[in-house]
């Protein structure tokens, strides 16, 4: 039984019931010195299992953990042991796929598994399709894009309707621990996970899957720390995509319990994992950014209004709210199928292979102003 499955809510709800029902039937059969001791256990013992339901059931609704391993902060177990593709998912009725594979990375040192939406239709001779790379908040992991957020059926969706055109779409993990908040960045004297997923991953889908290669067919999105990591690693890398979307993402670096100390320190390095300070300190880069949150989600509303505040050309900026909802997997819902289709709409699409074969694979394109 998984964390997340719904086998494991059911048992752990039987078992919170159980202890109840068991406390209530013998808390006055046990008498003498035994229930000074016995009823204090029992009362303990029912605290504890309902916890332990109640935070099942929590990780059932948002995808935190998807493994025991995850549970017990061990690295996530590899996809795939070869080179090759896994199914990770049985087939859906529109055609898409799920797939998962082991990045052993060469650059970053960190190997981890991958998941990947391939759409209906794609083919292993096929043209190059565009990329998003879709990253996760924390706690979580790519269960939570793939289960809570439903992403392969609003990529079908957006596929079918042509709002999108073919499209695949990357669920990495983007922690080596899954009760450390790493923000996506290379660590000082920790793992790289900047690396990991900008050098790393690209290079091993490129590998297996029929892909556009040239930074204007790569887009990034996602959701709480995955928004800020979206936008943080396109700034830092406009080299190698063209757009990214945030979905109530803030634009701080930050360090807390969670993430401990990331940068040992170094604030320059700190600043350099900023998306505030980058854009009112360093030369804006080329990208185009959708920024999304609900106005009453008031940390990341106020976040998104300094970086708004800050955007100038060559930067393109789009701006989306929603009145409610907070910070909550219900906003992230309502708010990933116009991403992705703002997404298609900002990065190249499918591209048939003889341009890459000629040497003619397009450049990136420029981003018009701000707004």
């Amino acid at each position: 039984m998984a964390p997340d499955s719904l086998t494991t809510l059911v048992v752990a709800l039987a078992v919170a019931l159980a202890v109840a029902a068991g406390t209530a039937l013998f808390w006055d059969r046990v008498r003498g010195w035994p229930r000074f001791a016995a009823r204090p256990l029992a009362v303990l013992l029912c605290l504890a299992t309902a916890a332990a339901a109640a935070l099942v059931g929590v990780n059932h609704e948002l995808e935190l953990f998807g493994s025991w391993s995850e549970v017990v902060g061990a690295p996530p177990p590899t996809a795939a042991d070869g080179p090759g593709l896994t199914a990770a998912e049985p087939g859906h009725g529109s055609g898409s796929r799920i797939v998962s594979f082991t990045v052993h990375g060469r650059a970053s040192h960190i190997t981890l598994p991958v998941y990947a939406y391939l759409p209906p239709g794609y083919q292993a001779h096929g043209p190059r399709l565009p990329v998003i790379e879709a990253l996760d908040g924390f706690p979580g992991s790519p269960q939570a894009w793939l289960k809570a957020l439903a992403a392969p059926a609003h990529l079908d969706e957006e596929i079918a309707t042509r709002r999108m055109p073919q499209t695949i779409v990357l669920f990495p993990y983007q922690t080596v621990d899954a009760h450390r908040d790493l923000e996506c960045t290379d660590a000082v004297d920790g793992p790289a996970m900047d690396t990991f997923l900008t050098t790393d991953v690209p290079a091993a889908v490129g590998q297996l899957l029929r892909v556009r290669t040239d930074a204007a067919g790569w887009g990034l999105i996602g959701y709480s720390a995955g928004g800020f990591c979206a936008v943080n690693l396109a700034m830092r890398h406009p080299d190698r995509y063209a757009a990214a979307a945030s979905l109530s993402g803030y634009f701080e670096a930050l360090t807390d319990s969670t993430t401990g100390d990331l940068y040992h320190g170094q604030k320059a390095v700190q600043n350099a994992n900023s998306p505030l300070w980058r854009i009112a300190a360093l030369p804006v880069p080329p990208l185009s950014l959708y920024l999304a949150t609900a106005e009453d989600d008031h940390f990341e509303y106020s976040q998104m209004e300094k970086f708004a505040a800050l955007a100038k050309p060559p930067m393109r900026l789009t701006l989306a709210t929603v009145p409610l909802g907070g910070h909550s997997k219900k906003v992230w819902r309502q708010m990933e199928g116009p991403a992705f289709d703002w997404l298609a709409a900002h990065l190249a699409g499918p591209q048939p292979d003889q341009l890459y074969s000629a040497g003619k694979a397009p450049g990136v394109s420029s981003a018009s102003t701000a707004r």
